[in-house]
């Protein structure tokens, strides 16, 4: 449980401290997704940066493009399993809420549940890939789910942050929306910093 509190709390420092690059990085991040640059590109400049403050190295707008070209077939690999998965499971959701038979609905809410439970280890997939030897999506999926199955409060922490994050910038301003990846990013690279036992504080 300490854990999970003192990768939290690191990560609120580095949000802090390097708010700048975190806000225009999340902004130009957000934008860039939408109108010209694939979202694989900017989760790996946005992971990279992360792991870089982790590791008390400099974070800049130059590392955060360098970043992003590196390990761009990982994140694409991750990012089209994650929109595949996601879909898959919405479209069944959906399904068996159409269907008529009372036990449809006990699979509605067991498919929703899998959604659930596939979606939380997710923001500590690319953080423990870009830390292991091992260079397989595979390994750093089950690593992920690992550490969420030996603390779980890292997941629920990181992502009643988010969460709280969006409700919060959707009602103040929600053109920051973009803020939640660099948090997602800086939030489970810590968590797994923490577990792997590299933070001196």
């Amino acid at each position: 449980m300490t854990e999970a509190w003192r990768a939290f709390r690191l990560a609120m420092g580095d949000l802090w401290e390097s708010s700048i690059l975190v806000v225009t990085g999340g902004l130009f991040g957000g934008l860039a997704s939408i109108l010209l640059i694939p979202l694989p590109f900017v989760l790996a400049a946005h992971y990279g940066s992360a792991l870089r403050l982790a590791e008390q190295r400099v974070a800049t707008w130059r590392t955060w493009l360098a970043d992003a070209r590196q390990e761009t077939s990982f994140f694409v690999k991750w990012s089209l399993l994650l929109a595949v998965t996601i879909v898959i499971s919405l479209v069944n959701v959906y399904f068996y809420g159409q269907m008529p038979f009372t036990g449809a609905v006990l699979l509605r809410w067991l498919m929703a549940l899998l959604l659930l439970l596939w979606l939380l280890p997710q923001p500590f997939v690319p953080a423990i890939f870009l830390q292991q030897e091992d260079r397989r999506l595979r390994t750093a999926l089950r690593n992920a789910a690992v550490l969420v199955l030996r603390n779980p409060l890292h997941a629920l922490l990181l992502w009643a942050g988010a969460l709280l994050l969006a409700w919060f910038l959707a009602y103040i301003a929600w053109p920051l929306l973009g803020l939640l990846l660099p948090y997602l990013a800086i939030g489970g690279t810590r968590a797994v910093f923490v577990q792997l036992g590299r933070e001196e504080a």
